[in-house]
């Protein structure tokens, strides 16, 4: 999906350069982002990044305690003999969640995963250091995570940090940088927001980021492509419908209708049993 790889792209960058230090996760340079489906299964990881020295970067973000780190190995195993490299996995946990197992001990192997519990920072001086960088001009790579997640770590008022947080987007003149901090938000920092917030927020994002306007216009884009793709889909259909029919006047078996039209044998039962009425 475009929007989705735009955005992946712009988090790539969101997430180096030190960015993560804040939250205590150090040395992740990421250099792209990588396929979270794999083959053969239908399970979905939240993020994988291949990372510069070559090892897999694999981030969940949990707004919900983890009870058992079976689905996260099962992830990891797979990626791991998929391509053959190293993986490390961080799992960011909502301000609501006080704790979580790191590690699992199936007898043959012992997994390990890295737990950060944003209710361990304070969000509300998170903002404070964005906003006193920003009247200093003295932004770094750490302030995209503090206002990227400020409002899932531990705060006094969240409607209040909601505010604050709409108001000191804007005021990040860098274009690139802010486009980088609303990736964050995109992707993490609104996983603890009421939808009408969510809502709210994501649509004054579009005025405010480039990457945020074009996210949603590729979306709109899609479903318009969506919308004429079905158009054909049933122009189609009716099509082969048509050719069914006459085809069924002219006495020809189902089994070669079937093969001329790619309809299916109950279809061209049913269409027998209208005309048949």
């Amino acid at each position: 999906m475009p929007g989705q790889d735009t955005l992946m792209k712009a988090l790539t960058r969101s997430l180096s350069g030190g960015a993560l230090d804040v939250l205590g996760v150090h040395d992740v340079e990421l250099a792209e982002p990588f396929p979270t489906e794999l083959p053969a299964n239908t399970l979905r990881m939240d993020r994988v990044w291949r990372m510069e020295d070559g090892q897999l970067f694999h981030l969940e973000f949990q707004t919900k305690r983890e009870s058992t780190l079976h689905r996260f190995l099962e992830y990891d195993a797979r990626l791991a003999n998929e391509h053959q490299t190293k993986i490390r996995t961080v799992v960011l946990y909502h301000a609501r969640v006080a704790s979580a197992p790191d590690e699992l001990d199936i007898g043959t192997a012992q997994y390990r995963v890295e737990n950060v519990f944003l209710r361990h920072l304070d969000g509300d001086h998170a903002l404070n250091e964005v906003e006193a960088h920003l009247r200093a001009g003295q932004w770094e790579p750490g302030d995209r995570m503090r206002l990227g997640l400020a409002l899932n770590m531990r705060l006094e008022d969240q409607n209040k940090a909601f505010n604050r947080v709409r108001e000191l987007i804007p005021q990040v003149s860098d274009e690139i940088e802010r486009d980088l901090v609303v990736s964050a938000i995109l992707v993490l920092g609104d996983q603890g927001l009421s939808d009408e917030q969510r809502t709210q927020l994501r649509k004054e994002l579009r005025n405010v980021s480039k990457l945020a306007e074009e996210i949603y216009e590729e979306g709109r884009e899609e479903g318009r492509e969506e919308g004429r793709e079905e158009g054909r889909m049933v122009g189609r259909m009716e099509e082969r419908m048509e050719i069914a029919l006459n085809m069924l006047r002219k006495g020809m078996s189902i089994e070669d209708i079937a093969d001329t039209t790619g309809l299916s044998k109950q279809e061209i039962e049913e269409l027998m049993r209208k005309q048949s009425h």
